[in-house]
C-alpha cells in the first residue's frame, strides 16, 4: 500500500506546490541542471518528468524518486534454491541481489537534481559495497561530479571504492589525483589518494601527495604518517 502511495503521489504534490508557489517559482532558480534530453524515462515516468521540468519542481521530483529507490532496495529479492530432493525453497536476499533498476533510478534522480549529494552517496555506496557493481558506482559518481566537482565526499568515496573494490584502481587514482592539489582539498582526501596511488603502483604520485601533506597540514597524525611513507618510498624507490 505504501509503495503504491509513493508512486501516485507526485502529480498531486507537483500541482499543489505550483499553486502555492505562484509566479516567483519560475524565476528563483539559478543553478545549472542537466539538459532535458539527459532525463531518461524510468518506470513510465514520462508524464511526471514533463511536469517536473515544466513547473520548475525538479528537486521535489528527485526527493520522491529517492523514496522510491529506497523502497525498491528495501524490498528483498527472492532467490529460488533447488534442494537435492528436487523441491524449491524460497529465500529472501537482503542487501545483495540483482536489483536491475537500481542504477537507472539513481541516474534519474541525479538528472533531476545533480546536487542531491545524499542520493548519490547512498546509491554509489550501495552499488559498490552491497551489490558488487563498482564500475557502475564509479560511473555514477563521475556523472555527479560534473555538476559538483568539489564535493569532497564524492572523492573520498571514489578513493574507498578504488582501494577496496575497483578492478582497476589505477583508473580511479587518475580520476581523483588532479583534485588533490586544490587548496581546499581536505588532508584526509589527500591521504586516501596517496594510499590509492601506492596501491595502483603510482609511487611517484603517492610520494608527491605525501610531500604536499607535509606542506599543507599541521595535524601531527597526518604529518607523522606522511614522513614515514616518504622515508619508505625514498628507501625503496630512491626518490
Amino acid at each position: 500500500m505504501m509503495k503504491r502511495y509513493a508512486y501516485s503521489l507526485l502529480p498531486a504534490v507537483l500541482a499543489a506546490a505550483l499553486a502555492m508557489a505562484g509566479p516567483w517559482s519560475f524565476i528563483s532558480y539559478t543553478r545549472p541542471f542537466p539538459p532535458a534530453d539527459m532525463l531518461n524515462e524510468v518506470r513510465q515516468s514520462a508524464v511526471e518528468d514533463v511536469m517536473a521540468l515544466s513547473l520548475g519542481l525538479r528537486r521535489l521530483a528527485a526527493d520522491l524518486w529517492f523514496i522510491r529507490l529506497m523502497q525498491y532496495y528495501g524490498t528483498p529479492e527472492v532467490e529460488r534454491l533447488k534442494e537435492e530432493n528436487g523441491e524449491v525453497e524460497l529465500e529472501e536476499n537482503y542487501g545483495g541481489g540483482e536489483y536491475p533498476e537500481f542504477l537507472h533510478i539513481s541516474q534519474h534522480i541525479l538528472a533531476l537534481d545533480p546536487r542531491f549529494t545524499n542520493a548519490a552517496l547512498y546509491s554509489a555506496a550501495s552499488l559498490a559495497f552491497n551489490l558488487s557493481r563498482s564500475q557502475e558506482a564509479i560511473s555514477l559518481l563521475r556523472g555527479a561530479m560534473i555538476y559538483h566537482p568539489k564535493e569532497w565526499k564524492y572523492v573520498a568515496l571514489l578513493a574507498a571504492i578504488g582501494y577496496s573494490k575497483a578492478k582497476d584502481p589505477a583508473k580511479v587514482s587518475e580520476l581523483i589525483t588532479p583534485l588533490i592539489m586544490e587548496p581546499d582539498c581536505p588532508v584526509m582526501i589527500r591521504q586516501l589518494a596517496a594510499f590509492l596511488n601506492f596501491k595502483a603502483g603510482h609511487y611517484r604520485a603517492a610520494y608527491e601527495i605525501y610531500k604536499t601533506i607535509l606542506e599543507t597540514t599541521k595535524d601531527p597524525v597526518y604529518i607523522d604518517k606522511a614522513q614515514r611513507e616518504i622515508a619508505k618510498l625514498e628507501k625503496i624507490k630512491g626518490f
